[in-house]
This record gives structure tokens, C-alpha cells and sequence, in this order.
């Protein structure tokens, strides 16, 4: 032995150096006789003196330490009883030997005297390093299969404890009995549960110490992890838990023979000194993971039908099997106290609640998305709220799956609306008070301003019907929410808009704010869904879109009481107040008056209907009245292709919407020449409203109607309705002009194709931008009525045969034509073609500006030109920053650095 390991020994005891061999007999060293002395006396008698002690104890010493020496040799299979080495009986010079070292007078009454005790805890130390380790350590050298976790703590148990039992056998046979089993007096004035006597104090010792050498004969880590695996696959089965989704259920026998075997074993494991406190630590580890596996397994499934929470089936759990198990293991354990108090109970309890609402949360976005059937589990997550840092883990938990799955390009205006609509639900639900929605919300609100088509799609959503629209105008990709247009069908609640700011100095309800919530944080008055909506934007912003849809809609509208749109009005101005909304309500006032203007006009212009009137008459075909259309200007039906005009009338109705120009936004004004016919009604109707109106004057907006056409060809007759006005005038400059007389006097000679024309004299036929006419006759070709012959060149389809027939080009021009019209389809010119428009205007403004006052960020100038320009301006800085970079580009403005811009010199 080194040096260091002497030193080591110096401290602790290593039996290979302080434990010392049998001491063989010899002949005594009995000193010297005094004169008148005997030459000595029995050899255990008497106190002989220090000289005479030494010698009767050294032969005391060797009989005792030979007779208690273990049997060399490994007896893990034998029985304990039969350990017994016939050449060394306890005789009563053996005897005498144990009472003179243990309770006579060769006690150890010096330091450096051995005690027979502790020579024997060295004797049984050494013997199990040198004869019985090796085998248990066979099975702890590899790491464990988990399979085989059972049968190797199992057996370490069985080998440990018999290797226990032969080491116990001489202690309680030949030492125990000879102590004193009386209090001893070093431990009198200590507390009754902590007085031992000397014979239970040398068992102790003797246990603590053997325990200790079996402790660390097996790989710490190793160990506690088989264990934890060990409770908790015997938790599994008491509890009938799968482990996995293709495991099945244990059956009651094993669930019964689990819970008496991992009894066994935990007491076996105590009684040989593995239970302690590692063995709790793995025990508290195995718990630990059960409890997550029923949180995770088909006991909390969440009720998707029945809308109960999980809760009172995780409590009844706790209480009635969780709780009990452990106070089961720490009986076995022999823990104190075995039973847990009030307060752990709770603990338990609690945690797992945060379990559960943990693992909830992780899909609180599937929750949220399907409110109306998860009502149970989100009763679940509104209790786990309750705990202290809950909410701050559900907000922060919540957003990183709203950014990764919802706020992305991918995902569209209508899709991402609708699950705001059902995360507003449902938040709402879990805290009434609103901070955790506004929390979650800001990021979603903020994304949405920044899409183009939100405001749109909110508008339109509220005007929709919900019970009519069924064509797949809901759908995700679809322009309307249904989630909004749902939530605008219920009734009215009670709603109190709060103008006061916060300063509702006579409200003796008043609550303060909530101690979590954001400093800008505002406390609604009643949970109004679509308060949140409308709130997307400042309030004039909102109201400035408002008018710009509205406007577009009710031009377009189908429903001639207009109850959408008057609901809509009332619900706004019950939210948003109805200071703000006296453009709107003049909209709506204009169209409902057009209706009775129209009514006023139309009788009687059919009452002075003669054949003279060429202006009020159409050829081709039975009396049609049209469904009415509600554009500035509806085209009525026009005559059919390939014939002149036949002296037979048709009846040809002209509605108009009278609007006022100063509380309407601006309208798009295409100009164009529409069919003759139609101006002449044009003209009859302005002059039979200034009849009515008196002096005031009408302005056509013939780009915003739409209208109904009757085609008649050679081998059908085809009825279009709700078409584009620059589609009909299109169309209709198929009809024979001038010198072409002879395609009405070919037909019915198996002529297959009619007129042509193409893209160049169409423009200059009806002064119409090139745009306009390759949309219309886009549509035109996917309805089969016309087909391109050559480049840019059109003729009318007049017999539509499989040879002519190219369904493919047709669908693919239907397609393009349906694009295009989508693209020119609104009313309202949107704000990049009011930007646009005054263009020049504003660039001029911006380089005067900054030639006169220097450089200048973005805000400013957009703030001076908002005050500044005549008739204001309508935009924000990202329109400004549009026009400097075109500034930029003619080389007239540079940017310094940041949002800071200056002229160029």
C-alpha cells in the first residue's frame, strides 16, 4: 500500500489495513513475579495488573477472534444455518473469552486497544469484499436491459441478503447476548425515540456498516435508475396504464401481482440497506413519470362530446390511488412518517394540475380553433390558471404557435380572421377580464393591419348571410369569414360604449385594472366579439375603410331593402359611436332613395311607350323584364348578333342609383362608349329626373353598372346576366355595321363563324382602354361565343359544332377573364389608384418641402402633408416612402440614413 492510501487510512477505516488476522496461540509474557508473589492464578480471574491484563487479554483476543472468524470461501448458496465450522465449538474457554472482551475487564478502556465489535464489522466487511462482491457485481457490470430490470434487482436482493444473514448469525448468537441491553448512560438525556442501549447500538453499527459495503459494491447511478424504471413499470401495471400507443391495458391479475411483488422487493431492498435515500430519490423519479404518463394516457382524453372537464377524474386519482401508492412505499421504505400530511397532499395535487394544464396548453391552439367542442378541456386549462406563473406560460407557450403556424404567408386573411374570431371566444372564456387576450392578440392584430385585403374581408363578412352564402365563399381560401359572418347574426347584446376613457368618475361599479395587465391595457364593458374586430384599426381609419366597402357594396348589393347593410350600420354605431358614420348614412340613404326615384321615372316612361319612340325600343325576342341591378347604371339586355335590328320591340329597363358625389368615395370612371340604344334611355331617364329633382344634373358612370344580354345565333340563343358594362360593349360591337348587310343574308348557309373584329378596331370603335377589351373578350371566348382566328383577331361563334368546339382554350380564357374581372371589378378606386392619380401633385408637394425646410424623416412629411395639401391627404408614411424612392429613382431626392431624406445636389 502507497503512501496515500496510508494517509487515507489514517482517516477512514479500510478493513485490508486496520483489520488484523486471528492471533495464534503463543506463550504468554506473565513478567516478573514480586517476592512472596504466587507464580499466577486462572486465567481470567482477578485483576492482575496492567502487565497481567495485557497477557489474559491477548489470550482472550486470539480465542475469540478465531472462533468468530469467517469460513473462508463463498456461501451465497448455502443455507445460514449450516455455516458453522465444526473444528471451532463454542466452548467455555470461548466463552469466557467473549464475556472478559465485551462486558469484563478486557473491555477497551484506552483508544488504542482493539474492540472485539469492531474487528468483527472488519471480519464481515472483508469477507463480502473478498468472496461474495464479485458475484454481485456480474450482474451491474453492462448496463441493464430494461426487460431484465426486475430479475437483476430481484436477484441482488436475494444475494445481499443471504450474504446479510450469514454475517448476522455469529453477531446474534455469540456478541448480542452478552451486551447490556439497558439504556446506555451517554444517551440518558436524550429524547425517549433517540435512547439506545449498548446491544442495540453495536446491532446498529454492525448493519450501518455492512450496508455501507453493500451500497457501494453497486454502480450508484445505475442502480437508482433501475429502480426508478423498476417502480415506475410496476406503477404501470398497478395502475393499468399502457406504456405505449401499441401496448395494451394490464389485466387485473397482473395489476395485483405487480403491487405484491414490487412490496417484496422494496422490503427486501430496505432490509439489506438499499432502500435509504437513494432508493426515495428513484422512488420520488418513478412518480415523477407516472404521473405524466396518466396525464398522457386514455384516462384524460378530452371530452370532446360530453364538454366535461378532466379534472375531477385527475383528483379522484390522486386521492384514491396515487396518494395511497405512495404511502405504500414509504411503509415499505419504513420512511417517517409513512403517511403524508394535508399540505403534500395538496402539493400533490397541485402539481399535478400544472401536469395537466402544461400538457393541455401544448395544444391550446387546436382548442382554440375548435371552441364550440372544447368546452371540457378548456375548463381544465381556466383551473390550471389558478397557479402561480400559469398564465405567463400559457401567453408564451400560445404565441410561439400563433407566430409559427398562423402569422405566415402561407396562411390566408380569411383563415387567419376566422381563428382570431375563435381565439377572442375563447380567451374571453378563460379570463373574462381580457389581459390574456390582449397579451396573445397583439401580434395577431398587428399582422393582420399589415395585409391589404383585411378590411375587406372584415366588411364583407358582416355583410354576408351566413344561412345563404353556400357556394364556397367560406371556405378558408374563400372572401368571407364565416366566423364573422356568424358572430353578426346573433342578437344584439346590451352593450355600453365606454366613452369616458377610463375617467367614469360616477360608475360605483368601477374596478380597478388588473394588477398583470399591460400599461395600454383597456377594460371593455361586456365580452362584444366583433368590438375586437372593429378595433383592428384607430377608429377614423376604420371608418374611412368603412365607407370605401360600403360604398363598393352597395352599389352591388342584391337585396333590395338593403338589411345587411342597415344592420351592419346599427351594430357599428352601437360600438363605435354614430358621430363618425354620417357619410354612411348618407350612402345608405342614396341608394334607398334611388329606388323610389327609379319607380317614380320607370311609370311613366311605360305609360308613353308608342312605336314612334325609337329611344325606348329593342329588337328580337319576347318581353323580358330583368331581375333589377343596383349599379350607378344598369345596362339593360341589348339585341341579339349577326342581324340587323328588326322592327319587333323588346322591353329594355334602365335602373339608376342618384348618389351624392360629396359623401360617396371616388368612384372609378372608365370612360367608354356604351350600346346607342342604352344612351338613348340615358338621356330619357335624365330628363324625366330633372322633371322631379328640378335643376340637378346627372353624371353617368357607365364603368359601374352591370346588365342582361339575350344573343341570338344562328343555332341557339344564349342569356347572360350581371355582366361587366364594358363586356356588353363589347359584344354588342359584333352587331353588323354599315356595309356589312350580307353576314344577316348568309345565315342559314352553313356558315360556322360570323363577324370579326379585332383588339385594335374594337379600342377605336369604343374609345375603350386596351385592358377592358381583352377582359371582356377573354370572357366572351370561355363562354364559347366568340373564337380567336388569328392573332388578336375575334369572331362570333354563329354554329357551335366539335369542330370549332376548344373546350381547353375556353376554360383557360374563362380562367384569365374571371382574374381580370376580379382585378376591375370594384366600385371604389383603391388607394393605389388615388395615389396614382395625384401623383405629380404630391411629388411636387415633397420636393418643395424638403428644398425649403432641409432634410426631413418620413413622419414629418407625411404629417405636413396631411395638414398642408389641398383636399388632404390620404395616405401614410409607407405611401410617402413609395413616392421618395420614385423620387429617388429621377435622381431629384437622396436618403441620408434611417427614414431621413433630403434633396439631391
Amino acid at each position: 500500500m502507497d503512501y496515500n492510501d496510508r494517509v487515507f487510512a489514517s482517516v477512514f477505516s479500510v478493513p485490508s489495513v486496520s483489520h488484523t488476522t486471528p492471533t495464534p496461540i503463543a506463550t504468554p509474557d506473565l513478567g516478573n513475579a514480586e517476592p512472596g508473589e504466587s507464580f499466577g492464578g486462572g486465567l481470567f480471574g482477578g485483576n492482575l495488573g496492567n502487565p497481567q491484563r495485557k497477557v489474559k487479554r491477548n489470550l482472550a483476543w486470539s480465542t475469540a477472534t478465531r472462533f468468530l472468524s469467517l469460513p473462508k470461501g463463498n456461501h451465497a448458496d448455502t443455507d445460514p444455518s449450516n455455516v458453522e465450522n465444526e473444528e471451532r465449538p463454542n466452548t467455555a474457554e470461548v466463552q469466557d473469552a467473549l464475556e472478559y472482551l465485551l462486558v469484563g475487564d478486557g473491555k477497551p478502556e484506552i483508544f488504542t486497544e482493539d474492540n472485539l465489535l469492531d474487528w468483527f464489522i472488519d471480519e464481515a466487511q472483508l469477507h463480502f469484499a473478498t468472496f461474495a462482491r464479485s458475484e454481485v457485481e456480474q450482474w451491474w457490470n453492462e448496463e441493464i436491459p430494461l426487460e431484465a430490470a426486475w430479475d437483476t434487482l430481484e436477484t441482488t436482493q436475494r444475494l445481499l441478503q443471504h450474504a446479510q444473514n450469514v454475517y448476522l448469525r455469529p453477531l446474534a448468537e455469540h456478541i448480542l447476548p452478552l451486551l447490556n441491553d439497558t439504556v446506555e448512560p451517554e444517551s440518558r438525556t436524550l429524547p425517549p425515540e433517540y435512547r439506545v442501549s449498548e446491544r442495540n447500538n453495536a446491532s446498529r453499527r454492525f448493519l450501518s456498516a455492512l450496508h455501507g459495503a453493500f451500497v457501494h459494491s453497486l454502480p450508484s447511478q445505475r442502480f437508482s435508475k433501475t429502480l426508478s424504471y423498476v417502480l415506475y413499470d410496476a406503477g404501470l401495471k398497478v395502475f393499468r396504464i399502457p406504456k405505449g400507443k401499441k401496448n395494451k391495458v394490464v389485466a387485473n391479475s397482473a395489476h395485483e401481482g405487480s403491487r405484491r411483488r414490487m412490496q417484496d422487493l422494496l422490503q427486501g431492498l430496505d432490509r439489506v440497506g438499499l432502500g435509504g435515500d437513494k432508493a426515495q430519490k428513484s422512488f420520488a423519479h418513478a412518480m415523477d413519470k407516472l404521473l405524466d404518463a396518466f396525464i398522457n394516457s386514455h384516462y384524460l382524453r378530452v371530452d370532446w362530446h360530453g364538454k366535461e372537464s378532466e379534472l375531477e377524474s385527475l383528483r379522484m386519482w390522486i386521492s384514491k390511488a396515487f396518494i395511497p401508492l405512495i404511502e405504500l412505499v414509504n411503509t415499505c421504505l419504513r420512511c417517517h412518517p409513512t403517511s403524508l400530511s394535508a399540505p403534500e397532499i395538496q402539493h400533490w395535487h397541485d402539481a399535478a394540475l400544472g401536469r395537466l394544464g402544461r400538457a393541455k396548453v401544448e395544444y391550446l391552439f387546436e382548442y382554440a380553433s375548435d371552441y364550440h367542442t372544447s368546452r371540457g378541456v378548456l375548463k381544465t386549462i381556466k383551473e390550471y390558471m389558478k397557479l402561480p406563473n400559469a398564465k405567463q406560460y400559457l401567453t408564451t407557450r400560445f404565441s410561439e404557435h400563433v407566430s409559427r403556424r398562423l402569422l405566415s404567408p402561407g396562411a390566408t386573411t380569411t383563415y387567419i380572421l376566422d381563428l382570431y374570431m375563435c381565439f377572442i371566444r375563447t380567451f374571453l372564456y378563460l379570463d373574462p377580464k381580457g389581459v390574456l387576450l390582449e397579451r396573445v392578440a397583439r401580434p395577431i392584430r398587428r399582422y393582420l393591419k399589415e395585409r391589404e385585403d383585411t378590411a375587406r374581408i372584415i366588411i364583407t363578412s358582416m355583410l354576408a348571410d351566413a344561412a345563404a352564402e353556400n357556394n364556397g365563399k367560406f371556405s378558408s381560401a374563400g372572401d368571407l369569414s364565416v366566423e364573422i359572418a356568424t358572430e353578426m347574426q346573433r342578437p344584439i347584446t346590451s352593450f355600453e360604449h365606454d366613452v369616458s376613457q377610463g375617467l367614469d368618475w360616477d360608475n360605483m361599479n368601477w374596478q380597478p385594472s388588473p394588477t398583470d395587465a399591460a400599461p395600454d391595457y383597456k377594460q371593455q364593458k361586456g365580452h362584444d366579439i366583433i368590438l375586437f374586430v372593429l378595433t383592428l384599426w384607430e377608429r377614423d381609419d376604420f371608418i374611412n375603410e368603412l365607407k370605401n366597402i360600403l360604398g363598393d357594396h352597395l352599389l352591388r348589393s342584391q337585396d333590395p331593402e338593403y338589411a345587411n347593410e342597415i344592420r351592419l350600420l346599427e351594430l357599428i354605431k352601437v360600438r363605435l359611436g354614430d358621430d363618425k358614420l354620417q357619410a354612411c348614412e348618407v350612402m345608405l340613404r342614396d341608394v334607398l332613395e334611388s329606388k323610389r326615384i327609379n319607380s317614380a321615372i320607370r311609370a311613366p316612361i311605360a305609360q308613353m311607350r308608342t312605336p314612334d319612340n325609337r329611344a325606348l325600343q329593342a329588337p328580337g325576342g319576347p318581353p323580358r323584364t330583368p331581375q333589377p341591378r343596383q349599379p350607378v347604371a344598369s345596362i339593360p339586355s341589348v339585341p341579339g348578333l349577326g342581324t340587323p335590328l328588326p322592327k319587333s320591340s323588346v322591353d329594355m329597363t334602365l335602373n339608376a342609383h342618384i348618389i351624392s358625389s360629396f359623401f360617396w368615395p371616388s368612384l372609378r370612371d372608365d370612360h367608354f362608349l356604351i350600346p346607342a340604344e342604352v344612351q338613348n334611355m340615358q338621356r330619357d331617364y335624365e330628363s324625366r329626373f330633372t322633371h322631379i329633382k328640378g335643376r340637378q344634373k346627372l353624371q353617368w358612370k357607365n364603368a359601374l353598372g352591370d346588365g342582361s344580354v339575350a344573343l341570338e345565333l344562328d343555332d341557339r340563343t344564349e342569356q347572360f346576366d350581371g355582366l361587366m358594362p364594358w363586356q356588353v360593349s363589347v359584344i354588342y360591337a359584333f352587331q353588323p355595321q354599315p356595309g356589312e348587310e350580307w353576314v344577316g343574308k348568309g345565315k342559314g348557309k352553313g356558315k360556322e363563324l360570323g363577324i370579326s373584329r379585332n383588339v385594335e378596331q374594337l379600342e377605336e370603335m369604343l374609345e375603350m382602354d386596351e385592358q377592358l377589351v381583352r377582359q371582356a373578350l377573354a370572357f366572351w371566348v370561355g363562354k364559347q361565343i366568340l373564337r380567336e382566328m388569328d392573332h388578336d383577331t375575334f369572331a362570333v361563334i354563329e354554329r357551335l359544332t366539335s369542330a370549332n368546339m376548344d373546350t381547353e382554350a375556353a376554360a383557360a380564357a374563362q380562367e384569365l377573364a374571371e382574374v381580370q374581372a376580379q382585378a376591375q371589378a370594384g366600385s371604389v378606386k383603391s388607394q393605389h389608384d388615388l395615389l396614382q392619380e395625384k401623383k405629380d401633385v404630391y411629388m411636387t408637394f415633397i420636393t418643395s418641402m424638403l428644398t425649403n425646410q432641409g432634410n426631413l424623416p418620413v413622419q414629418r412629411i407625411a404629417m405636413m402633408m396631411k395638414i398642408m395639401v389641398a383636399g388632404g391627404f390620404p395616405f401614410g408614411p409607407e405611401e410617402v416612402t413609395i413616392l421618395l424612392e420614385e423620387l429617388e429613382n429621377e435622381g431629384k431626392v437622396i436618403g441620408i440614413g434611417g427614414d431621413i431624406w433630403g434633396i439631391k445636389k
